[in-house]
């Protein structure tokens, strides 16, 4: 781990809070950039809005109380299934 010098005195880099950005993970945001562009400048669905402020609000409500839920959620769905015969 990676010790960083925070008020005189030395705190794990585990300790201290996430770096958010507008309330979300880098990487949900990042999510969301992808979906908005992809739906609404590819396919020009521009109903599909509702369903990206929406998503933007369900991670931001996830991340009030946990801030590593939307990286646990995301590492839950995209991990490979391991089925033993």
């Amino acid at each position: 781990m990676v010790d960083m010098k925070y008020a005189a005195i030395k705190v794990r880099r585990s300790l201290l809070p996430r770096e958010l950005m507008a309330g979300v993970p880098m990487v949900g945001l990042l999510l969301i950039l992808i979906l908005s562009v992809f739906f609404l400048y590819v396919f020009s669905m521009y109903y599909m809005a509702i369903f990206i402020v929406l998503l933007y609000l369900f991670m931001r409500l996830l991340t009030a109380r946990d801030q590593y839920m939307v990286d646990m959620f995301l590492k839950y769905i995209l991990e490979k299934d391991v089925y033993i015969p």
